[in-house]
């Protein structure tokens, strides 16, 4: 069983502490912050890293904040949750967003992810195919579909250094502006007024846990065949620019993945959550609509050892209600 710490309501949010159980492996122990807003189908929003309120202006747009239940947390190390004393992988990151999943019965939810949070809302769909409803990825850095990361390799080699000397602020800004954004400041200090401070609390997170997250983590063409939930792959058309791989890992994983659609968000870098929040909400809530839209037509569950039966979908959550025939893989028409 899950256990949930703490729990109150502000205004028409809950917000919640949960701490994750033994049988969670690595993360057991660990506690969460989360916070859940609106009511509709469940949508998990994964950040990034350094910052822990990289979605908060996606989350606050209308078009999504009128019709779906929002839930986002703060990863291992972030904000007021804890981080364990060895790095995680990033099986363990993903366990920690099934606990809050189960612990919330949200499944099946929509994950959203941005930058580490879509590495993880990958592996997370990996782990539990069945709990997971649509996948929305904004620029993973998906090391092992990047065709020449080396120029990012040796630009994380060097921000690391200064981390190791204990210069803080110095290996995030060096990260910020060779990997993310050279005028990142100018956008955190427009859309986030706590943004410099959020950065400087999560940067101790990012460098002892997230870096050995993604670095040793494996994701490849015959991981991306299991995944046959939508997928929505998400970039920006200024990214490439500041940081090559994002646009390398982007054509790779759609090779891999084929059955995903692309949203370009017109100039926008890596800080796309930040900088064009509007245009982000809407593709999520368009691609959500798709789904709604396809699966009115017709839904079909295919069972390798059963005959095929059709599927009752509970279109407020997007959530199998009754199956003929057996189940297992949802597809789209």
């Amino acid at each position: 069983m899950l256990t949930d710490v703490k729990t109150m309501m502000t205004g028409e949010a809950s917000i919640g502490r949960l701490r994750v159980p033994e049988d969670f492996g690595e993360v057991a122990g660990v506690e969460l912050d989360y916070r859940v807003v609106g009511n509709g189908a469940p949508v998990v929003f994964l950040h990034g890293g350094i910052l822990t309120s990289w979605f908060e202006p996606v989350m606050a747009e209308p078009v999504l904040a009128n019709g779906y239940q929002l839930i986002s947390y703060a990863r291992p190390g972030y904000a007021g949750s804890s981080l364990p004393e060895t790095p995680l992988t990033m099986m363990g990151q993903a366990a920690c967003c099934l606990a809050l999943v189960r612990h919330l019965d949200l499944s099946p939810v929509h994950l959203v992810g941005h930058s580490v949070g879509a590495c993880i809302a990958l592996q997370t769909v990996l782990e539990s195919a069945a709990e997971v409803a649509s996948l929305a990825l904004l620029e993973p850095p998906v090391m092992s579909a990047a065709t020449d990361p080396s120029a990012t390799i040796a630009a994380l080699r060097a921000t690391a250094e200064r981390w190791q000397k204990g210069d803080v602020a110095g290996a995030l800004d060096a990260f910020m502006r060779g990997m993310v954004d050279p005028d990142y400041e100018e956008v955190l200090g427009r859309v986030l007024p706590d943004g410099r401070a959020d950065a400087l609390r999560g940067t101790p997170a990012f460098f002892t846990t997230d870096q050995h997250s993604v670095q040793s983590w494996k994701f490849g063409a015959a991981d991306a065949a299991r995944i046959k939930q939508p997928v929505l792959l998400v970039l920006g058309d200024r990214s490439a620019l500041v940081n090559p791989i994002r646009r390398q890992v982007q054509d790779t994983l759609l090779s891999w993945m084929p059955h995903a659609e692309v949203l370009m968000v017109p100039g926008a870098t890596h800080l796309l959550p930040l900088q064009k929040p509007a245009e982000i909400a809407a593709g999520l809530a368009a691609f959500y609509q798709s789904q709604r839209t396809a699966y009115r037509r017709l839904s079909q569950v295919v069972d390798a050892n059963k005959p095929k039966g059709h599927l009752i979908v509970d279109l407020e959550r997007g959530q199998p209600m009754s199956v003929g025939g057996g189940a297992a893989d949802v597809y789209r028409n």
